[in-house]
């Protein structure tokens, strides 16, 4: 009901403004002077577009408008020297123009042109940096590549097989940042390059504890892959597969203890092993959801220290 109400006290409402503009419109029609009236209705409806709105109007794009209201505003004061000097700040004031800060617009990197891998040099190893990267020059430079699959694929098609290259290559900084890609080319060199900087490009950080081991066990599977990862102590060492331990040195995990199930293949144990580190809960997950201090989430889980409730 109150619903109901509030949808009838709207319409009732508005109907009583209409009335009101129509009742003052016939009286301002026999005095003549009906444009006043509607002239105010508008203004009450539509912006003052006199002056800038700062989330809406660029300051750069309207500079010709703004200079004209300098000029508008020196004929108004006219041989007013004192006033004359401080122009624009009068008129900043009265049309509210205010200067963006510098960090208000949002610099977006250009799209590039598409380059040709035929024409770089050292193409072969696909480490040449490029502003499609999406990745700065400094740390581009700290790039490890680890090449894991190259093999040859064939396409049966009506008129035959078509013979092809497929390569999967795993990017990282050694730094918690890592990622994998896919390439596939007639030639072995071009796909490890396809790969590689599709790699780059889908880079991601991973959470690791005291910078050489996740946070927790993991179990995971992909497919007929099943993934099972242990944190280990300090010294400890990668004691996991040759395809993970690679991944393990790009992403920068040092102490590891791993077993597969199921299937081997490198393809689907890369990409287990990324959605796998990709699970770990971190100590600022625990500490929201059990609602404990953050620091006490690290002495319950590797100190033995009874944990302490946020009182709330």
């Amino acid at each position: 009901m109150s619903t109901i109400a509030l949808r009838l006290a709207r319409r009732v409402q508005a109907t009583a403004d209409i009335r009101a503009f129509s009742t003052s419109a016939a009286v301002e029609k026999k005095r003549g002077t009906l444009g006043t009236v509607v002239s105010a209705a508008m203004t009450k409806s539509f912006p003052d577009f006199s002056k800038f709105d700062p989330i809406y109007d660029d300051v750069s794009d309207n500079t010709s408008i703004i200079e004209l209201w300098k000029k508008q505003k020196a004929q108004e004061l006219g041989s007013n020297i004192s006033s004359a000097s401080n122009i624009e700040a009068m008129v900043n004031k009265e049309r509210n123009i205010v200067d963006p800060p510098a960090n208000f617009f949002r610099k977006y990197p250009k799209q590039p042109a598409k380059m040709n891998l035929e024409e770089v040099t050292n193409a072969d190893d696909g480490m040449f940096w490029s502003e499609d990267l999406l990745i700065p020059f400094e740390q581009f430079g700290k790039l490890s590549k680890k090449t894991l699959v190259v093999k040859r694929t064939t396409q049966m098609t009506s008129k035959g097989k078509i013979p092809s290259m497929y390569a999967m290559v795993v990017v990282g900084n050694g730094m918690g940042s890592a990622g994998f890609g896919e390439g596939k080319s007639f030639e072995a060199s071009k796909a490890v390059v396809l790969a590689t900087r599709q790699a780059i490009k889908s880079m991601q950080h991973f959470p690791r504890y005291d910078d050489r081991t996740i946070y927790h066990d993991i179990e995971h599977k992909f497919k007929a892959t099943k993934l099972l990862l242990w944190a280990r102590r300090p010294g400890f060492g990668c004691r996991v597969s040759p395809v993970v331990h690679e991944i393990c040195e790009c992403i920068g995990i040092q102490d590891l203890a791993g077993k597969i199930h199921g299937s081997r293949n490198p393809m689907n144990v890369i990409k287990t092993v990324f959605g796998a580190l990709q699970t770990q809960r971190v100590p600022d997950d625990l500490a929201r959801a059990r609602g404990l201090r953050l620091l006490d989430v690290y002495h319950t889980y590797y100190g033995n220290i009874r944990p302490t409730y946020v009182r709330k």
